[in-house]
């Protein structure tokens, strides 16, 4: 019988219930999820927030949840009825990176664990469309899924205490960009001059689950011109 479940259930909280499924993340379970939250908030009002995670969905609600066994049972049963749909294709955003030395703090160093010339990295890394999963971490940090089995690396040993906002890293099979200047375990291959997280706009974060990214090398002096275009405010970030 619970090898037919199609996603375990467990809470964490009196008010916080987890769904996570058994399975590696791809797009067909992606675009499971974002349809299958809808169908929750439509359906169960007690229900405030839903968090996305690469293979799971936490729920959170304004009262203490009852009744597991039946509540458990209506979640089944409305995953299993969602109608089946073609993959649907987000938004692309494609994201200038210099990858100049001044900005790969990393570059040399990861290229050479990985049996690659800096130029060769940044080719497979630019080559790639990479799918927002979800978003977290840090606010408008993106968990992206794509990443070239080639440039698959473990995290820093020791992480690096400060990495510029917009640096570019890969950290295992993941690669993303820092929102903010914070501490960081990734290695930093780039650096993007846009702004990933903006508090001020109605969606602060530009891109949303199921979108798609893809980096698009740049010049230092291309960077230094977008930079001052942030700075004076009139540098937007628009799809393809």
């Amino acid at each position: 019988m619970n090898k037919k479940l199609p996603f375990r259930f467990f809470t964490t909280h009196p008010r916080v219930v987890i769904l996570e499924w058994d399975r590696k993340p791809d797009n067909t379970l992606l675009n499971q999820l974002i349809d299958f939250q809808k169908h929750i908030l439509r359906r169960f009002k007690e229900v405030t927030q839903i968090t996305q995670g690469y293979v799971s969905l936490m729920l959170f609600h304004n009262t203490e949840v009852h009744h597991i066994a039946d509540y458990s049972k209506k979640l089944y049963l409305i995953f299993e009825s969602l109608p089946t749909k073609a993959v649907k294709k987000g938004r692309l955003w494609q994201i200038p990176v210099c990858y100049d030395n001044s900005f790969a703090l990393d570059l040399k160093a990861l290229a050479l664990k990985l049996n690659l010339s800096p130029e060769a990295l940044v080719e497979l890394h630019t080559s790639a469309s990479y799918q927002v999963y979800f978003i977290g971490f840090l606010p408008g940090f993106l968990y992206l899924g794509g990443l070239p089995k080639v440039l698959e690396h473990p995290r820093k040993i020791k992480p690096s205490p400060h990495v510029p906002q917009g640096s570019v890293g890969i950290g295992g099979k993941q690669t993303g960009i820092y929102p903010f200047d914070s501490p960081g375990g990734w290695y930093v291959i780039g650096k993007t001059p846009y702004p990933l997280f903006e508090p001020q706009k109605k969606k602060p974060c530009f891109a949303q689950t199921g979108d798609s990214i893809q980096f698009v090398p740049i010049s230092k002096s291309e960077f230094m011109e977008l930079d001052r275009q942030k700075k004076n405010g009139s540098l937007k970030l628009k799809p393809s």
